[in-house]
């Protein structure tokens, strides 16, 4: 039966009001986390900020925990995921991906590969992160002009910040039915002394994984991880200060080509401190990070080598806090490059300088914001197979906000309405890929080229959003558009470039450019969440639903962006009893009809997920036993923006087990 979104929003609009009638004031509240990622003074829930923000951590955060990032996080409102098979995923925000929503651990880009191509997973594994921070749309001036389309923020415990009264250990088992995957990761803190130490680290061995359709399973889709890091940090009375060293280690398939795999190397080294009260400021923090990443695109048996992508940067920024105004510069320079017989990157020089403020006031009811970001970007495409001389592009790229909350009159005692409008311009500067592409990407078998007389990417942006809240319930309804002067998209030509003899097409690969267009794309988000805190049938229940439309309009040739999410919702339910907790959840994801040239139609799908929670408690510590069940049904999705769609179908029915604890 088809899903009815426009019913289903009807319902829950009108839910909180009812709710709170139903559910007396004096049961326990949301308890929401206190949020990093727009360093904002006085905040203590994402609900409270002007831009969309959401937070998922603990056991919420493991229950969704995937292979990738991006697969962790499809089912957030706004948030979907780009899919290059199992092992290469990033997450798309109201349509953007790529160079265009900002990656950050702990606050600091992971200056690798991934942006540059769907098939470069993201160089961290989701066992070990602690929460996630998401923020959807152009806000995010902090963090550069490549955060248009949004930012997802990784968060880690390797710096400690605050010190620990006692030391502890935690450990994460999983087996999964559908790739044989076996994963095992665990994260130690402890004390010493007047500082702290952490050492956290990861496996991850995956086979070929199983689909309702074809042959059974995907080829070439199996993978190898490892990943490890050790911090040490100083807290003090007024601030903090540390390192950390990690190092991340992967061999996977890429499903486009059964005998191409990509082998990735990835150093980090991090740097991070805090002083709090000092002069007129309430606190200046400095966090940098160097990273050395490397992966090798291997094809055959034999393994041989077609491309090496070599990136060797760093990036530092500086915060200051002062009342309600947040002020700072940010820097980043990295070298990346393609080299081999099938590179299609000349290596480049890549520098940024960016300086920012921020700054809220309260007025009555009224809460006024703005920003103002200014960049000087440069790319230094170097001489080489690909370019006859050394060439160099350098770009001003200025952003600016404008926001507004309104606390509006609560027609039920004890709830909370807020009107919010926030209106955003940002320029993005041109990657090195969208410059100076020129040639056959074997793992994604198209021809990729760039046009080096691009400008920046100009972007108008509005969004309206409704926020209600009381001790049991929340809501959000978000409305937004942005409108872009000249998007710049990776789009296919229709045409092939005869990568072998004139007479023989088998290996032909067809030719994709990169062009500037006008475009606009808008769309509307809805989350509600409902507890029900006395107790029923022994235990607390809690209900959610989340939903997304979103459209991308060609406003140059008149058609439809490509790769755009088609329409969606999920409902959830969760049961937790003091001896166990129970959850399902159903999903529906709309066909895609709505094409751009070259696409084809994607058809809708149901998706049912359940899952069981057991804890132990003893003298060894807490431990929980896992019990998931996802795809249950065995449905054949595919994921419409995924470049893989029609030979990657989503995983079918797959078994959790797990165990996890802290000792």
């Amino acid at each position: 039966m088809k899903f009815n979104l426009i019913l289903l929003t009807t319902f829950c609009l009108g839910t909180p009001a009812l709710a709170h009638e139903l559910n007396p004031p004096e049961e326990p509240s949301f308890d929401l986390p206190e949020i990093s990622v727009l360093g904002m003074p006085e905040r203590r829930s994402p609900f409270d900020f002007l831009p969309t923000v959401s937070k998922l951590g603990g056991a919420k955060l493991d229950r969704k925990k995937e292979t990738t990032l991006g697969e962790t996080l499809t089912k957030e409102a706004g948030v979907s995921s780009s899919f290059f098979g199992p092992n290469a995923s990033r997450p798309v925000i109201r349509g953007l991906d790529g160079d265009r929503v900002r990656m950050l651990e702990n606050g600091i880009g992971l200056l690798d590969a991934s942006g540059a191509s769907p098939d470069h997973a993201l160089s961290v594994d989701p066992m070990l992160i602690e929460s996630v921070e998401i923020l959807r749309g152009p806000s995010a001036l902090i963090y550069g002009s490549s955060a248009i389309g949004g930012v997802v923020n990784l968060r880690t415990n390797r710096i400690s910040e605050t010190g620990i009264e006692t030391g502890h250990s935690d450990f994460n088992l999983r087996y999964s039915s559908v790739d044989r995957g076996k994963s095992m990761g665990g994260v130690a803190c402890y004390k010493l002394g007047n500082y702290v130490f952490h050492i956290d680290g990861s496996l991850r061995s995956n086979e070929n994984y199983e689909v309702p359709v074809g042959s059974g399973e995907v080829e070439n889709s199996s993978n190898r991880t490892s990943q490890a890091a050790v911090g040490i940090s100083r807290p003090f009375e007024n601030g903090f200060v540390g390192l950390s060293l990690s190092g991340y280690l992967t061999d996977y398939g890429v499903v486009k080509e059964e005998d191409v795999r990509i082998g990735m190397d990835r150093v980090r080294l991090d740097a991070a401190g805090e002083i709090k009260r000092i002069a007129f400021f309430d606190s200046i923090r400095f966090k940098s990070a160097y990273t050395k990443y490397e992966h090798q695109e291997r094809e055959g048996a034999e393994g041989e080598i077609g491309t090496i992508f070599r990136n060797r940067g760093i990036e530092s920024r500086v915060d200051a806090k002062a009342g309600n105004l947040t002020f700072g510069l940010q820097q980043q320079y990295f070298r990346m490059g393609a080299i081999g017989e099938e590179a299609f990157l000349p290596t480049t020089r890549n520098s940024s300088w960016g300086v920012f403020a921020l700054q809220e006031a309260k007025w009555g009811a009224f809460r006024p914001s703005w920003g103002l970001r200014l960049e000087s970007a440069s790319v230094v495409g170097e001489e080489g197979s690909l370019l006859a001389s050394e060439v160099t592009k350098s770009f001003l790229a200025p952003s600016s906000s404008l926001g507004m909350q309104v606390a509006l009159p609560a027609p039920v005692s004890g709830q909370d309405w807020t009107l919010g409008f926030n209106s955003t311009y940002t320029e993005r500067a041109p990657n090195y890929q969208e410059l100076f592409a020129d040639g056959a990407h074997m793992a994604t078998s198209i021809v990729e080229r760039g046009n080096s007389s691009f400008v920046t990417e100009k972007n108008l942006g509005f969004e309206l959003s409704l926020k209600v809240k009381d001790r049991r319930n929340e809501a959000r309804l978000s409305t937004y558009v942005q409108n872009f002067r000249n998007y710049i998209a990776l789009t296919p030509t229709g045409t092939l470039d005869d990568m072998g003899t004139p007479l023989d097409s088998s290996d032909d690969f067809e030719i994709y450019e990169f062009r500037s267009t006008p475009a606009r794309l808008f769309g509307a988000e809805l989350e509600y969440t409902h507890k029900l805190e006395q107790a029923l049938l022994g235990g607390n229940w809690e209900f959610d639903f989340k939903a997304d439309w979103m459209r991308g309009l060609d406003l140059g040739g008149g058609g439809n962006l490509p790769r755009m999410v088609p329409a969606r919702g999920t409902l959830g339910l969760r049961y937790q009893h003091s001896r166990f907790a129970l959850d399902g959840e159903f999903q529906r994801v709309e066909g895609q009809n709505l094409l751009a040239v070259n696409e084809t139609v994607t058809r809708g799908y149901n998706l049912l997920n359940l899952g069981a929670e057991v804890p132990f408690s003893g003298s060894f510590g807490n431990v929980k036993l896992l019990l998931r069940a996802n795809n249950l049904f065995n449905v054949e999705a595919r994921n419409h923006i995924s470049f893989v769609k029609d030979v990657a179908p989503l995983p079918g029915r797959n078994i959790v087990v797990g165990l996890q604890g802290s000792i």
